[in-house]
Order: structure tokens, then sequence, then C-alpha cells
């Protein structure tokens, strides 16, 4: 007998709400639509409360390399159908996603710290470049200075280029 589904309200996890057996309106082929789209930046613009998040976390979840066990939240969604796709793309990049949605300081000086912190954490997830040859020494400097916060300012704002 398959359990009821529950709406659940403000959740932006992807993986929680289709785990969870709650409602979720599939959306997955915007992952299909956004891969092949071919301009350089895609906008996305949507109400509050719109899903915005939620579809960030779905796209994460289907590229990710670092989430090799999530395939099976999409086994029963539209993107499924896209095999080859899937079968060419499916975890196998890596992925920078970030929320600035909780940065709500009153000032400039609160507001750069609470963006170090968000770098560092997201520095954090992707560690594992520090054991490869992706980077050079000069590069995993500065990369272990972003993850333990002793870097400058200016190495805060170029750190996502």
């Amino acid at each position: 007998m398959k359990t009821k589904k529950t709406l659940r309200i403000g959740s932006s996890d992807f993986k929680g709400i289709v785990k969870d057996n709650h409602y979720f309106v599939d959306k997955t082929m915007l992952i299909y639509e956004f891969f092949n789209n071919e301009s350089d930046v895609m906008l996305m613009p949507r109400p509050k409360r719109f899903g915005k998040t939620l579809n960030l976390s779905m796209i994460e979840y289907f590229f990710d390399i670092r989430k090799q066990d999530s395939k099976e939240l999409f086994s029963d969604l539209e993107i499924s159908n896209k095999t080859e796709f899937c079968e060419k793309h499916q975890n196998k990049y890596p992925v920078i996603n970030i929320t600035l949605k909780n940065v709500k300081e009153n000032t400039w000086d609160l507001c750069l710290d609470k963006f170090k912190s968000i770098i560092s954490k997201l520095y954090k997830q992707h560690r594992y470049l520090l054991n490869s040859d992706v980077l050079v020494e000069e590069e995993k400097q500065l990369f272990e200075s972003i993850m333990l916060e002793t870097s400058n300012d200016i190495k805060y704002k170029e750190s996502l280029a």
C-alpha cells in the first residue's frame, strides 16, 4: 500500500521532498532545458515562494558528482524518460549552488562576514580538490585560506571566479 502524500510548505530541499513522499510538481524537464540552453546566462525570475531555490536544489542533485546516490530520486520523474541524456550527464559534474536568501544583515561589514562564511562552507564542500591535480600549489594555498576564512576581502570577492 502506498503511503499518502503530504504537502510540505517552505522546504527547498529536493531530496527531502521526494524521499519523504511529499507532493512535488514535476519540473525535471527544466534540467534538460537548462542544459540545452545556448545562452550564457539563464534568468528565471519568479515571485517570492515560487520554488526558485527548490529548482536549483533539483538541478544540483541531478548534476552533482558528489551525489551519486541521488539517481533514484529521479527514477519516477519526467527527466528519466531522457535515458541517453541521464546516462551522459547525471551526477557527472562538480556543482556550486549558493543561496544568499539568509543574508539579512544590517551593515555591509556583517553582510561581508556572512558572505565569507557561506563561501568558506562552499569551499569546504569541495575540499577534495586539494588532493587532486586540478589545482596548482598556489591555488591550493588560496583555497585553504578561503576555507579557513583567513584570506583578504579582495580574494573573497574573486573567490567564485
